[in-house]
């Protein structure tokens, strides 16, 4: 492996790098993609010192970039060497099947203020001979795990995960009726990932994901909703910035099964998603919206940061639709206050 890594890499060094830290850097993103499971990033960092510098004592010794444990500090451009933290990440969880990673980001909010909660599509439960009387103030939360099943299903750059995610609502506060959940959604999903390492003006497309997706609310008739779809993900970063394209298709359903047939015109058809992270701060943009001519859709604004040395603080702003699939088809805007437990690919 290593000798035909070796002459692939002096294809790509001599066509498109000049200095011994830009062959070095292309030598890590080739090895982060092609390497095995079992080979660490320091064995990679020591293969590649070896084919750019002949003596690896030669090679001054420089941070990594994007390593979870070791966040970019203030450095300049040149100094360190770039790996993607989203494929390290990606690599280690793959590289440990039997352990749990992040998949969207984890988060507790034991304050999110939203002002109109009873219009917030459950009218039924009046239907249905229960009062509703919720509070203004809930908790709300979300799990998101990936475990990684199968590398190399498709190239050595590729990884095949199952994961699942849960986003409850938590009317905690309303002790007058007994505190309920007002809403869970469930997300199981199939993932293929395809790690990769070419630019576009600038940004390393560093991942692209295929995967089918189920969400639902486990309820029954007529507070049941879901729908299945099938997604793409494209990821580019650039520096301290990260993008990702989320398109998708609705899996057709039967008109008899269908608990929502107009899901789409509110959830939309594709997710865009900005991420800026500096000195343990990350600053999140997400914008949904569908094709069609209205003006249904949603915005969300998120701030993580530091607030010791294991804990981080995060907000969350959420304006538009879908923010739960029990009011998918009514505006909601609300605010939440809390922490942020792990970050999502």
């Amino acid at each position: 492996m290593r000798e035909a890594a070796g002459s692939v890499q002096e294809v790509v060094q001599e066509a498109t790098a000049t200095t011994p830290a830009q062959r070095e850097e292309a030598c890590l993103r080739e090895q982060l993609l092609v390497a095995p499971a079992s080979i660490t990033l320091e064995e990679m960092r020591r293969f590649c010192a070896e084919q750019v510098y002949g003596d690896p004592a030669q090679r001054e010794e420089r941070p990594l970039f994007g390593t979870v444990s070791e966040p970019p500090q203030e450095q300049l451009p040149g100094d360190e060497v770039r790996i993607s933290e989203r494929a390290q990440a990606i690599r280690d969880a793959a590289n440990n099947p039997f352990t749990l990673a992040s998949h969207k980001t984890n988060y507790l909010l034991p304050l999110v203020y939203n002002p109109s909660p009873n219009d917030a599509g459950l009218e039924e439960l009046e239907a249905l001979g229960e009062p509703v009387d919720l509070d203004h103030i809930e908790v709300q939360f979300q799990l998101s795990v990936q475990v990684p099943v199968w590398r190399g299903f498709l190239g050595q750059a590729s990884f095949m995960s199952v994961a699942y995610t849960n986003r409850s609502f938590w009317q905690a506060y309303n002790s007058d009726d007994s505190s309920p959940f007002r809403e869970t959604n469930h997300e199981p999903e199939l993932i293929m990932t395809w790690l990769n390492d070419w630019s576009l003006f600038g940004w390393q497309n560093v991942a692209n994901q295929l995967a089918v997706n189920h969400q639902s609310n486990g309820r029954s008739e007529p507070l049941s909703r879901s729908w299945n779809r099938i997604y793409a993900n494209l990821i580019f970063e650039r520096d301290c910035y990260s993008i990702s394209f989320k398109p998708w298709y609705r899996i057709p359903e039967s008109r008899e099964e269908d608990d929502n047939p107009d899901i789409e015109n509110y959830l939309g058809h594709f997710e865009l998603r900005g991420r800026y992270r500096n000195g343990g701060h990350s600053l999140s943009l997400m914008v949904r919206n569908n094709l069609r001519s209205d003006n249904h859709g949603a915005v969300e604004l998120s701030w993580g940061f530091p607030i010791g040395n294991r804990v981080r603080g995060y907000m969350k702003y959420f304006n538009g639709y879908g923010e739960s699939l029990i009011d998918y088809d009514e505006a909601v805007q609300t605010l939440g206050f809390g922490f942020e437990l792990a970050q999502g690919f």
